[in-house]
């Protein structure tokens, strides 16, 4: 048996595609009576402590913590090192970080918290992201959650994860390439310009307010899937001001509210796609932006063989039933 239990990233030469193949992860999975999150104390040190959105150091005021994940994907101590398997296989080690954004409630999702502590979670984000980006090792940090065992979930108890990777994906380098040809070829951001163009269509937004809007997109990859974006151009998510992130709490809570009333409180995804970091250069051209995916639906074979998405609703109905339903 192959024993060794070092995290690799491994690049596959026919996609382009990387993976990561952690198998210290499947620990994470061992069953227990207990909530690890309801018992703070018995998790690594905190990171962050926020109490009704201020920092504190006192982690028995807690209302949002920030702590070392017990089972990371990537080690910390680990340095970059390239290895050919042979001249086709590809692996790098790297360290990097694997946080827990966690809410205090057990019982109480994003969806059911005031705009107060949501404002609390992003800023929890925000935090985290301003000091992950100096690491020379940290290239992009994804910023996640997991809501509910279909969309992977481990633990009941609502958190969210914060990772860096040495990498930059194949889905964001797309991104980044495209985004840098539009801009060449018309001097304006493309995102700017698709968020104008949703606002100026109107059938597939959902929600906005003076700082973001939310759209379910042209080409979505999921049913009800709903980006979020910044009207005002901005690269990176750590320029967002203070003013921004409470209308993003707004955002968030919204979309949530309008999934678990049209879908039956869906699990769900949602992901940061923010600037790579050191990457000055993309400033005129990426747009930053959150994506929230509910998982009602399932890949099956021609969707996984074709990479291509079979859609049963049109994304302009699909932001018609969210729309409609405003209130708990």
């Amino acid at each position: 048996m192959y024993m060794n239990k070092k995290t690799e990233l491994r690049y596959d030469l026919l996609t382009n595609d990387w993976v990561i193949v952690a198998p210290k992860r499947k620990l994470r999975l061992k069953k227990t009576n207990d909530c690890p999150f309801c018992n703070i104390e018995g998790q690594e040190k905190p990171i962050l402590i926020f109490n009704q959105g201020k920092k504190v150091n006192d982690l028995k005021k807690w209302t949002t913590v920030v702590i070392p994940n017990k089972y990371p994907v990537f080690n910390l101590k680990e340095k970059i090192k390239e290895k050919k398997e042979n001249k086709f296989h590809l692996k790098i080690t790297s360290g990097g970080f694997h946080e827990i954004v966690v809410t205090k409630e057990h019982n109480k999702p994003i969806v059911q918290l005031s705009i107060k502590r949501i404002q609390e979670l992003i800023s929890c984000y925000k935090e985290r992201y301003d000091e992950l980006k100096n690491y020379d090792f940290v290239k992009y940090i994804l910023i996640f959650q997991n809501h509910g065992k279909e969309a992977g979930a481990s633990q009941d108890h609502p958190h969210s994860q914060i990772l860096t990777s040495p990498l930059i994906d194949k889905e964001l380098s797309i991104i980044l390439s495209n985004s840098k040809e539009y801009f060449e070829k018309n001097n304006s951001c493309l995102q700017c310009k698709i968020n104008k163009e949703e606002k100026k269509f109107k059938k597939r937004v959902v929600f906005e307010n003076n700082d973001f809007i939310a759209f379910c997109p042209f080409a979505p990859k999921f049913l009800f899937q709903v980006t979020i974006s910044p009207k005002k151009h901005s690269a990176s998510f750590e320029e967002i001001t203070e003013k921004q992130i409470k209308s993003l709490a707004e955002i968030f809570k919204e979309i949530l509210i309008r999934y678990n009333i049209v879908l039956d409180k869906p699990a769900y995804n949602f992901y940061l796609h923010s600037a790579p970091c050191k990457e000055g250069s993309c400033s005129a051209y990426f747009h930053w932006y959150w994506n929230f995916f509910p998982r009602i639906s399932k890949l099956a074979g021609f969707e996984m063989g074709a990479n291509m998405e079979i859609l049963t609703i049109t994304p302009e109905d699909q932001a018609m039933f969210l729309r409609k339903k405003k209130h708990v």
